[in-house]
């Protein structure tokens, strides 16, 4: 089976779904339309929301729909392999849904590396047994090799970023992602564009050095420890809103003047991290504040 590209966003409008993926395949019997689903963990949910896609797509493209969910970590009860949804009708079902489960923290990171291939770089992630290491020399692959155009690399490298900082945290992340690489690198200058907000990225960094300088200065007040202490805590809410407006934007989230209003005044880390992990995989944007 051979991947031959993506289809436009907007074959979900009518019925106003969103999707993580929907991409053109074909083999010898002919073409079809793979809905890729990536979340966080199983929610009862998925399936009428994986029918209701599906249903939209079939309309759009007018090829069969095969439905996969992609899930990072445990939680829930997912189906073992294959789900089936069904909607009632009379005197029996009038349709009968199937889709498939994927638990990628079930899998093998670097065994399935040689299976699938770097195109599969964000999904390797989630699996067992990845470090920094390994995620390293994937980044190093997808900005190199020559088996990608440069759309398939750019969204997988927007991809790789967005789950090395859920799987393994926004510390690994700014490690391996750095913003003065991203700045610089072709690759990914596509996401650099679409977020509209590196201006004042870079005016948080200068908030960060300032955080701590402010902390280090009350420090010779109440003790250099607890106000290096203080500069620190100011440093991580700092980067964690960094990092978050820059998963909005992978995402393609809209931040409107009041959400943005709302993730400034926030000074909780840990509240700014949650928000955070669960932008990964969020619908919408009033999803990602939910978490509290």
């Amino acid at each position: 089976m051979e991947a031959i590209g993506t289809f436009d966003s907007s074959v979900d409008r009518p019925r106003q779904r969103t999707s993580d993926g929907l991409i053109r395949v074909r083999d010898r019997t002919g073409e079809a339309a793979v809905h890729i689903e990536i979340e966080r963990k199983w929610r009862p949910n998925l399936p009428s929301r994986l029918f209701d896609y599906a249903s939209s797509a079939v309309t759009g493209t007018r090829l069969p729909v095969w439905s996969i969910v992609i899930l990072l970590r445990p939680g829930g009860r997912p189906p073992q392999d294959t789900g089936t949804h069904r909607i009632r009708g009379i005197g029996g079902d009038a349709f009968v849904f199937r889709y498939h489960v994927v638990r990628l923290w079930q899998l093998d990171a670097r065994s399935m590396r040689t299976e699938l291939g770097i195109e599969a770089a964000p999904f390797l992630v989630a699996m067992r047994g990845i470090d920094e290491e390994l995620v390293r020399k994937l980044t190093d692959e997808v900005r190199t090799t020559h088996r990608m155009t440069q759309r398939a690399r750019e969204s997988t490298m927007r991809l790789l970023v967005v789950v090395t900082a859920a799987m393994l945290g926004s510390d690994t992340a700014r490690r391996i992602f750095p913003m003065e690489w991203l700045n610089k690198d072709p690759n990914v200058q596509a996401f650099i564009n679409d977020w509209k907000e590196l201006g004042r990225a870079e005016g948080r960094t200068k908030g960060l050095a300032e955080g701590r300088a402010e902390g280090e200065s009350k420090g010779r007040a109440k003790g250099r420890a607890e106000g290096r202490a203080e500069g620190e805590s100011k440093g991580r809410a700092t980067e964690a809103r960094l990092l978050l407006y820059k998963v909005l934007a992978a995402r393609s989230f809209s931040v409107t003047s009041a959400t943005r209003a709302r993730i400034e005044r926030e000074t909780d880390t840990s509240r700014l991290e949650a928000w955070l992990e669960t932008a990964v995989t969020a619908r919408t944007v009033r999803d990602v504040f939910r978490r509290r």
